[in-house]
């Protein structure tokens, strides 16, 4: 069973302190906090609107972390491996929770936010000049011979 000793200024509390890049698990074990599985379950259950709170609060962590990575990049007291070994785990996690803003995305076909668009135009050789006309000819016969050679 779940506490429920929801109140608005506990989740706030709680917010806050993911928010500034604190994992839930590590918030949730400090004394007079409620057990992690509780907060949860107020966000799954949108308890007071706590959905949308605890979403923006994860979305801020994730961009506490960007600022971590440089302050782990600038530490003069880590030796290279075990600062890119926490930069890439940061970087990774990033990736996964907000892949729109710290993924690497490729273009893919289909993609929704950002259909292939195909654009198609009528051309009238008669409004074309002689040279125009010219260099036309000249680009299609390179194209058969290609084709034939």
């Amino acid at each position: 069973m779940t506490d429920t000793r929801y109140t608005p200024e506990l989740a706030a509390a709680i917010c806050k302190r993911v928010s500034e890049g604190e994992p839930l698990r590590q918030v949730c074990r400090d004394q007079g906090m409620p057990p992690e599985s509780s907060v949860r379950q107020w966000a799954r259950d949108d308890r007071n609107g706590f959905a949308a709170q605890y979403q923006a609060a994860r979305m801020m962590q994730v961009d506490c972390w960007a600022d971590e990575i440089i302050m782990t990049g600038n530490r003069d007291d880590l030796e290279p491996h075990d600062k890119r070994v926490r930069c890439d785990n940061l970087k990774w996690l990033m990736s996964k929770l907000a892949p729109k803003r710290y993924g690497e995305r490729l273009l893919v076909a289909g993609d929704a936010e950002n259909p292939i668009q195909h654009l198609h135009a009528q051309v009238s050789l008669s409004g074309l000049t002689d040279d125009q006309l010219a260099a036309l000819d000249r680009f299609t016969q390179s194209l058969i011979g290609a084709k034939q050679g």
